[in-house]
């Protein structure tokens, strides 16, 4: 896994839904500063072995890893050290929250959308006018 590649691994997405995956996640980091990425498919290990893909991305300490096995029926987000500071445990359990109801009617793509809006919102960078301004 290296930088800038948002979408991991794209278990059977056409080309059209992994594009729209990639958008949700670069509006993501603009609102937020981090850097997220998504694994659709199945991983081992559940919380464990989504950690550990965590761990492979570049810049683990300040990523996102939204890991959904739709077969699995599986979910799961982790944050690095400096991205836990923004995205607690409630963020994530909201974002989660929101993205298994859309599963649930089988729209991976809706909840994709509105885990990712939820993860970015609660992670918005705080502008501080006397450290963004020269």
């Amino acid at each position: 896994m290296r930088k800038g590649v948002g979408l991991v691994r794209d278990g059977d997405l056409t080309h059209a839904q992994q594009a729209e995956v990639q958008r949700m996640i670069d509006h993501a980091e603009r609102q937020s500063g981090l850097t997220f990425s998504a694994y659709v498919g199945p991983w081992s290990g559940e919380r464990e072995g989504a950690e550990e893909l965590l761990q492979r991305l570049a810049d683990p300490d300040r990523s996102v890893l939204v890991a959904v096995d739709p077969e699995g029926k599986a979910l799961e987000i982790v944050t690095g050290r400096l991205a836990r500071i923004p995205l607690d445990d409630r963020a994530c359990g909201l974002a989660a929250l929101s993205m298994t109801s859309s599963f649930t009617t089988g729209d991976l793509m809706g909840g994709l959308r509105d885990g990712f809006a939820v993860l970015g919102e609660h992670a918005r960078r705080m502008h501080v006018e006397h450290i963004d301004q020269p």
